[in-house]
C-alpha cells in the first residue's frame, strides 16, 4: 500500500540535450522550446505571443529572486513570469545556428 506523498518518482535516463525550463536558463544563453506545460489558457496565451515548439528564444535578463525574465523571440523582448517561464522547456541551441 502506497500513500500519496510518498509514490516513488520514476528515475529518467540521463541524456545530454535533456529539455531544461527557460527559467534555468543563464542571461545570453539562446535554447530551443520543445514544449510546454500547462491549462489550455497558458498554452493559447504562449502560442499567441509567439512561444511555439521549434522557435529559438533567447534569455536577456533574468531577476533577482524568481523575479520575471526577460527573453527576445522572433525580433520582439518579452517579460514572462518566473512561473510561467519555468513551464516552457528548451533544448540548447546549437552554437554554430544562427536565427
Amino acid at each position: 500500500m502506497e500513500f500519496r506523498h510518498r509514490k516513488r518518482r520514476r528515475q529518467r535516463a540521463f541524456c545530454a540535450e535533456r529539455p531544461s525550463s527557460l527559467a534555468e536558463l543563464q542571461e545570453g544563453e539562446t535554447g530551443i522550446i520543445v514544449s510546454a506545460s500547462g491549462g489550455l489558457g497558458l498554452i493559447r496565451r504562449l502560442a499567441e505571443m509567439g512561444l511555439t515548439p521549434g522557435v529559438e528564444v533567447k534569455l536577456l535578463k533574468k531577476c533577482p529572486l524568481r523575479g520575471p525574465v526577460e527573453i527576445e523571440v522572433r525580433g520582439v523582448c518579452l517579460a514572462l513570469g518566473c512561473g510561467v517561464a519555468s513551464k516552457v522547456f528548451v533544448k540548447p541551441a546549437k552554437e554554430g545556428q544562427n536565427g
